[in-house]
């Protein structure tokens, strides 16, 4: 049934307008998450690259602390107990965060004797060369004769040409030097009266101190709580980190990581200051930062230790980091953005569901309505069709215009077909309600099929007659029993001859058979009724089992009906565990079928 033109307009006005808006919003839920994409891995990689610079200072900061604690003058008398030393360096391990960071304190004699610090007794005791710091020995006499190719107490700048200028002055780590190999500091004590009476020193004359670096504790403690604080849960994200020197890896936050070194990494720094692969440029490289974006500034220089020997990249401490979700930070910020519009868009579709679901459902309300307005006036129709013959009747009776005795069974008979016929207009319309509301309660036991069918035709025998209609029945012998209620089963089938003598009009025929067959269930017994009418056309026929529905030709050939016998008859059906179905061709006739299972 179509709607009205003003409904089907409001419809169309609604639905255009709700399309527009959800692609629109569907358009910008793309365009805010690619540029959300963006702004999360511009900040994604600041915030990483301002924790790999961070991350640096504070390694630096752990070392530089022991030159601030012993801060020794780049000229000076040695004293001959050393206890300056020795205090300060007790003082340096009481407060440091990691007392094991030294292993050993050495002064060490370019001659070839060296005293190292007995941190038990508390005193320098006399010592051999260790055997680590021994190839270091031409490398501390060249550095000997830099320190005394500058007089000048107050400037320092031969021995620092490789750091920045703002840390040259910096009194906790003027004069240090550092060797990554031991790893271990070291720093220039030459004698002061020498110079101040201008006698010659020799390079040998100078002295160094050296501070070994306990490797297992860089590793095991330093970096291990660096990389916790800074990478692990930074910003709601969890990075791998790796410390590699010259291909090696001295510390990994898990497992095989940094072995080889990652080229996917998502940032990459080198410890020392150094440019990676001393190229030109910061040392500190974050890859997957969009080109707009430049993050912290580039020119950032990292302040170190001068080597003690002349580097070579296989001497750089390299930390590289990676994201922990498989894969580097863009994979993760592609992931990240993939959800959002996952979720965006399923929202959407929820939104289009719904809104569907409503378009729908306001459709079947408004057919609902038509088909119910229609109800309505079927139905009035039909009860003014008897009530006016009863009453035309009793009037007639009433001003004596009925004056035999056989005027006056005529009218009885009148009277008495149309209030029969008016009490099962109401009764079915009762029905149908008691129906739909689920309150039928029928009684199933075993029937006969021939009591079924003989019943229905003995009820529609008037109509029947009165159609002129010819039935012919075809019943198989020895059909089995079906389970169901008796009078219910002849309501249907009444419903479904009523029908047959409506619209088989043209040939006046009806064709009633009854056959057992075979199912995979176990036997059922099919009840048909035929006739050779104008059939159902393909539009009407999804919808004839539907409440209030009648067809266009049934419309259009003013057929009485109030659009219920049919859903009736197929509520009955399923109600004795059946099925009602239909076979129909226009033109040439309806086969309306009552499928009913075998009593067991």
């Amino acid at each position: 049934m179509k709607l009205p033109f003003k409904a089907r307009t409001i419809s169309t006005a609604v639905v255009i307008p709700s399309a527009i808006i959800v692609a629109a919003l569907a358009l910008l839920e793309y365009r805010w998450s690619t540029r959300v994409s963006e702004a999360t891995a511009v900040r994604l990689a600041d915030s990483l690259q301002m924790s790999l610079i961070n991350w640096q200072k504070d390694f630096f900061r752990y070392f530089s602390e022991i030159g601030l604690a012993l801060r020794i003058d780049p000229v000076e008398e040695v004293p001959g107990d050393v206890g300056m030393y020795v205090r300060r360096f007790a003082e340096w391990r009481s407060a440091a965060r990691y007392p094991e960071l030294v292993s050993n304190l050495y002064l060490l004699n370019l001659d070839g004797s060296a005293q190292r610090l007995n941190t038990r007794t508390r005193r320098f005791d006399p010592a051999a060369w260790p055997a680590n710091l021994r190839p270091l020995r031409p490398d501390l006499q060249n550095a000997s004769a830099e320190v005394l190719r500058d007089q000048s107490l107050s400037s320092t700048r031969g021995l620092y040409a490789d750091i920045a200028p703002s840390r040259v002055n910096d009194d906790h780590s003027a004069g240090w030097r550092f060797e990554p190999a031991v790893p271990a500091l070291f720093h220039p004590v030459v004698p002061a009266a020498a110079l101040a009476r201008g006698v010659a020193v020799s390079p040998s004359q100078v002295n160094w101190i050296a501070v070994e670096l306990n490797r297992q504790e860089i590793q095991s403690k330093m970096l291990a709580d660096l990389t916790r604080n800074y990478f692990q849960g930074t910003d709601g994200l969890d990075y791998l980190a790796a410390v590699v020197v010259g291909g090696q890896v001295l510390y990994s936050s898990d497992k095989g990581f940094g072995q080889p070194e990652p080229a996917d990494a998502d940032g990459t720094i080198d410890l020392f200051g150094r440019a990676r692969n001393n190229l030109p440029g910061p040392p500190v490289r974050v890859f997957h930062v969009p080109p707009e974006d430049k993050g912290p500034d580039p020119g950032v220089q990292f302040a170190w230790f001068p080597f003690l020997r002349a580097s070579t990249p296989d001497m750089d401490w390299r930390l590289v980091v990676r994201h922990r979700r498989g894969g580097p930070l863009g994979a993760f910020v592609l992931e990240m953005r993939r959800r959002d519009l996952a979720i965006g868009f399923g929202v959407l579709l929820v939104l289009v569901v719904n809104m569907s679901m409503l378009i729908v459902t306001s459709h079947r309300a408004q057919r609902l309505a038509q088909m119910q307005v229609d109800f309505v006036t079927a139905v009035s129709h039909e009860l003014r069709t008897p009530l006016t013959a009863i009453l035309s009747g009793a009037d007639n009776l009433r001003n004596g215009l009925v004056e035999t005795s056989q005027q006056v069974a005529q009218y009885g008979t009148l009277i008495g077909n149309q209030a029969r016929q008016l009490f099962g207009l109401v009764e079915q319309i009762l029905l149908f309600a008691v129906s739909r509301q689920g309150k039928l309660r029928y009684n199933l036991q075993p029937v006969q099929v021939h009591e079924v069918i003989d019943a229905s035709l003995a009820s529609t025998a008037k109509i029947i007659e009165a159609a002129h209609f010819t039935v012919e029945c075809d019943i198989a012998d020895d059909l089995p029993k079906i389970s169901g209620d008796a009078a219910a089963l002849s309501q249907c089938l009444q419903n479904l001859i009523t029908n047959a003598v409506k619209y088989g009009q043209r040939d006046r025929w009806i064709g009633i058979s009854a056959t057992a067959h075979n199912q995979p269930a176990g036997p059922e017994i099919r009840i048909s009724v035929s006739d050779r009418g104008s059939g159902v056309s393909e539009a009407d026929l999804p919808h004839i089992f539907e409440p209030f529905y009648r067809g266009a030709s049934a419309r259009a050939a003013q057929i009485h009906g109030t659009g219920l016998g049919l859903p009736l008859a197929k509520s009955i059906a399923e109600a004795m565990h059946g099925r009602l179905t239909v076979a129909s061709e226009p033109g040439r006739g309806s086969a309306f079928t009552l499928s009913l299972p075998a009593a067991v």
